[in-house]
């Protein structure tokens, strides 16, 4: 297992989408940090998040916001038969607001908890890469 976690602003706005698996659907929220590294050097990484956490940060995440993301890192194979190799991802099992609350959002990070870490593992580990691209 390689477990990775990064600080980062949101590049843009998180999206969500319903992926079907074995005749259930599944709601992950994807979206991209930027994490700083130095004064000149700007990592992107691809964070996905699944099921009720996804749902929280869809809902109450927004691009420019700095958070902190804890979960698995993945890395897809290389497909040989499309010559492509794919972006590693972290899957999201723990999360935290690291910017001010905004006045008037009695919502904390907190409330989605980190409780569905193993679903989120256990689901993710059941995903292919193709699961992620779309038509």
């Amino acid at each position: 297992m390689l477990k990775a976690w990064g600080i980062g602003r949101l590049v843009a706005e998180p999206t969500l989408r319903s992926i079907k698996k074995n005749g259930t659907d599944y709601n992950v929220c994807e979206f991209r940090l930027a994490c700083q590294q130095r004064k000149d050097k700007v990592d992107f990484i691809n964070v996905a998040a699944w099921r009720g956490m996804g749902d929280f940060i869809f809902k109450h995440v927004h691009k420019g916001q700095k958070v902190f993301v804890e979960g698995m890192l993945h890395i897809p194979e290389y497909d040989k038969e499309k010559s492509r190799a794919y972006n590693p991802y972290i899957t999201v099992y723990n999360f935290e607001f690291c910017d001010r609350k905004p006045k008037g959002d009695a919502q904390t990070a907190e409330s989605s908890g980190s409780n569905q870490q193993k679903d989120a593992n256990d689901l993710a580990d059941t995903m292919s890469t193709d699961d992620f691209m779309e038509g």
